[in-house]
């Protein structure tokens, strides 16, 4: 990206230059005192007994104090973590898979049941549960012997069974009683009936038999109670069985929970039946369905356990005058350099070696910046201006302060990566990349003692650096900001499994801290990327796209007032955007640039050909070559008024006055000459300055040969246009105009055929009409009869008919 005159057109040269230089000097020694000041903060009072420091004397205690025990302190700070009750988290799709479970075995039950003949299968009035239970299972020899019996008894008794039948109570054996009520409903129902009963029973002892072998191979607590049951014991256990399955999951299984444990609280639960044989296979069915649901929220424990910790009071120790603290010969601890700080024993004082360092090293990374930007300002794709300092020196130190004053508690939040973003943003990848990796090694000597720590946030800038390259919308900031996260999460991740001492849970908690690093990043670059606009000279692309909206005021006037200068301005923004998109300079400058290269033809539009729209030449009345000098060079000194007015960006203002240089209006001036000999040029000259950037210079050569590709007919050839094109770029370059733009004549010849191609898909051909139906028609759809001619009479009757009228609006 081009970005800069170097000089203002609307102030003297000399002084600009100078007044530039020293306030660029100026800039650059405040954000070197600032920069370096920031990072040396800890080294301004910097302890000579610091801990592992070695003594080689007793250190004792000049006064009575309480002074804090750091070690005890943090034993009861790790007692309290470890005293913390777990966060238990309920789990609805275990329930909802435990309640699924239950009615897929309630359902195997109820097949079973279903195929086997549900009991009761015949009325009660007729035969007791009981006995109908006895006749579905008992053998068959059974069965034949308890059918003759029947037949002989109500043979021999005839109607005294009846009598006798009624004195028939419960204790009697299951046989006997099975005897007596076959006996008296085939007395009292007749054969027919009795047959009915007999071939039903017969038909429910099959089904029974068979249904036995599929249970067998079924859920065990259905082998030996389920079918025994009646229907409105089974339907009665089923709701009891589901309540119970709510309740216990309602309140809570921890994975783990005993066995035996579960077993008890089963069988003391009180809904359910009170029979023994369906109470046990209802416990079976809850402790095959009932599942563990509860699992621990660790990210909510270890919360509770820091509050915990950070609850905990500092312990304290008392100290009397002369008390021992360091033994000589041996080295300081951390709980001994506490109580040394405290006394002010630790001898802090000005560490002049780390602050020499630390200066050195910061102005070694403004010498490697600065010998960059001057030489290497091609592979940096920039061109910085004063004001692009400005915002590199807030930028760098904000991000320095911040790292600092968060480190070592609060260094896991650093938006560090926001530098990249927003250096990206406005510049390029190139220049984020080298201004992050010098401000991450400056970082990393001002906080050495938790480079361990930042070292995933130094990864994460760069990678936020490298892959931000001047982007066209505000979401790739933040899809950027999303990668950055996940970025320094793996990198704390990687580190800490290396490392191998932190647990688990600890990591994921630390990654996601991390993590949440990269997106205040992306939020924090997105928040002040418009405010810093206010400072840069250089515009992001998201700015530039704004001002490229044909809503904004100066354009809006430009199409409404200057319609032809408006139709000029497209066809040279499509030419120099594409001639820009060739060479790899700033498309979205270009473009925008362009559009407002022209605003100050809106002052006295009628004074440019392209609006006169075939009425009277002003200059023509007005017959002053000087006087038609001096308006048309107004344009620019006009359109720099009205920028200013309507407080456009310096960078766009420098589009109005580059893209004419200092170019001689030769029209008027070779009429000058006509009428005088004592003609000055530099009244016939455009004040300048000359292109400054590879993208203004585009801007002047698209200019300049967009009246003569208009001019070009469509038989032209390539060669043609491209000798027009390149005698126009050599006056440009004879002129030198292009000597302050880094634009070479390789670059001139690059441009060239990208030109001719834009002009030619202006210029696409089109059918031509035959000219009666060009007023009639202008499409060719319907033509008059007169003007169609065929070869022969067979033709003409192949054809369709023509229309007959021809209606005109």
């Amino acid at each position: 990206m081009g970005i800069t005159p170097t000089q203002s057109s609307t102030l003297p040269p000399t002084t600009t230059r100078m007044s530039r230089k020293w306030f660029g000097r100026v800039v650059i020694g405040i954000t070197f005192i600032c920069l370096s000041s920031t990072l040396s903060i800890r080294f301004y009072s910097e302890p000579r007994l610091a801990i592992g420091t070695f003594v080689d004397q007793d250190l004792r205690s000049p006064k009575t104090i309480v002074a804090t025990d750091i070690e005890a302190t943090k034993q009861a700070q790790e007692l309290a973590k470890q005293q913390v009750v777990p966060i238990f988290r309920s789990n609805p799709e275990i329930d909802a898979s435990a309640a699924k479970h239950l009615e897929e075995l309630l359902k195997v039950g109820d097949d079973l049941r279903q195929s086997s003949g549900n009991l009761p299968y015949v009325d009660r009035k007729i035969l007791s549960d009981e006995v109908q239970r006895y006749l579905r299972r008992t053998s068959e020899q059974e069965w034949s012997q308890l059918q003759e019996k029947v037949n002989k008894l109500t043979a021999s008794s005839g109607n005294q069974l009846i009598t006798s039948a009624s004195f028939l109570n419960q204790e009697q054996e299951i046989s006997s009683l099975a005897l007596a009520e076959l006996s008296l409903y085939k007395s009292n129902g007749g054969v027919t009936d009795y047959q009915n009963l007999i071939l039903k029973i017969t038909e429910v002892r099959k089904a029974y038999t068979i249904t036995q072998e599929k249970s067998a191979k079924g859920p065990e607590m259905f082998r030996d109670r389920l079918l025994d049951m009646t229907n409105e014991e089974w339907e009665n256990i089923k709701t009891l069985i589901r309540q119970a399955l709510t309740d216990i999951q309602s309140s809570g299984l921890v994975v783990g929970f005993p066995d035996n444990l579960l077993q008890k609280r089963l069988a003391n639960l009180k809904n359910l039946p009170t029979n023994d044989a369906q109470r046990a296979m209802a416990i079976a069915l809850l402790s095959t369905t009932v599942k563990p649901n509860l699992s621990i929220d660790y990210v909510g424990t270890t919360e509770r356990a820091i509050k915990a910790s950070e609850s905990v009071q500092p312990q304290r120790i008392a100290l009397k005058a002369g008390d021992l603290i360091v033994k000589g010969g041996q080295k300081i601890t951390e709980k001994q350099f506490v109580i040394l700080d405290e006394l002010k024993m630790t001898q802090r004082q000005v560490n002049l070696k780390g602050l020499l360092l630390m200066i050195g090293s910061t102005a070694i990374a403004f010498a490697i910046f600065g010998y960059a930007n001057r030489r290497w300002q091609y592979l940096l794709k920039v061109k910085l201006h004063v004001k692009d300092f400005m915002t590199l020196g807030v930028v760098c130190i904000g991000n320095a302060l911040a790292t600092v004053l968060m480190a070592p508690n609060m260094l896991v939040f650093v938006p560090l990566a926001s530098m990249g973003l927003i250096i990206g943003s406005f510049y390029s990848s190139r220049l984020a990349l080298l201004i992050t990796c010098l401000t991450s090694a400056l970082l990393a000597i001002a906080l050495s003692a938790d480079l361990v720590t930042l070292s995933p946030i130094i990864i994460g800038t760069i990678v936020a650096a490298a892959i931000t390259n001047r982007p066209l919308t505000r979401s790739h900031l933040a899809a950027t900001g999303l990668l950055v996260a996940l970025v320094q999460a793996a990198a704390y991740t990687a580190i800490a499994i290396i490392g191998g001492s932190a647990p688990p849970v600890l990591i994921a908690i630390t990654a996601l801290q991390y993590a949440s690093g990269g997106l205040i990043s992306a939020i924090l670059a997105l928040g002040a990327i418009p405010y810093l606009e206010h400072i840069s000279y250089a515009l992001t692309p998201f700015r530039l796209a704004e001002l490229a909206n044909l809503d904004r005021p100066l354009l809006r006037r430009l199409v409404t007032e200057t319609p032809g200068t408006f139709q000029h301005t497209l066809f040279v923004a499509n030419l120099a955007e594409a001639a820009a998109r060739e060479l790899g300079a700033d498309t979205t400058l270009v473009r925008t640039g362009t559009l407002y290269h022209d605003i100050g033809k809106t002052l006295r539009p009628e004074y440019f050909i392209e609006n006169q729209m075939g009425q009277p030449n002003p200059h023509d009345v007005l017959n002053d070559p000087w006087r038609s000098a001096q308006i048309v060079k107004e344009h620019v000194s006009g359109g720099i008024k009205l920028a200013q007015k309507y407080h456009l960006p310096e960078l766009l203002q420098a589009f109005i006055p580059e893209h004419q240089g200092t170019i001689a209006i030769s029209y008027f001036y070779c009429q000058a000459q006509k009428r005088s000999n004592y003609v000055v040029e530099s009244e016939f000259r455009y004040v300048g300055p000359i292109p400054q950037s590879r993208e203004t210079g585009v801007v002047m050569l698209a200019d300049a040969c967009e009246a003569a590709l208009r001019s070009l007919g469509t038989e032209t050839t390539l060669e043609e246009a491209k000798n027009l094109l390149m005698r126009i770029f050599k006056a440009r370059w004879d002129d030198g105009q292009l000597k302050d733009c880094s634009l070479s004549w390789e670059d001139l010849d690059r441009i060239a055929p990208v030109f001719i191609k834009v002009w030619q898909e202006r210029n696409h051909g089109r059918i031509k009409y035959p000219h009666l139906a060009e007023k009639l028609d202008p499409s060719g759809s319907a033509l008059p009869d007169h003007l169609c001619s065929y070869k022969n009479t067979e033709a003409r009757q192949d054809q369709p008919l023509p229309p007959q009228k021809i209606a005109l609006k």
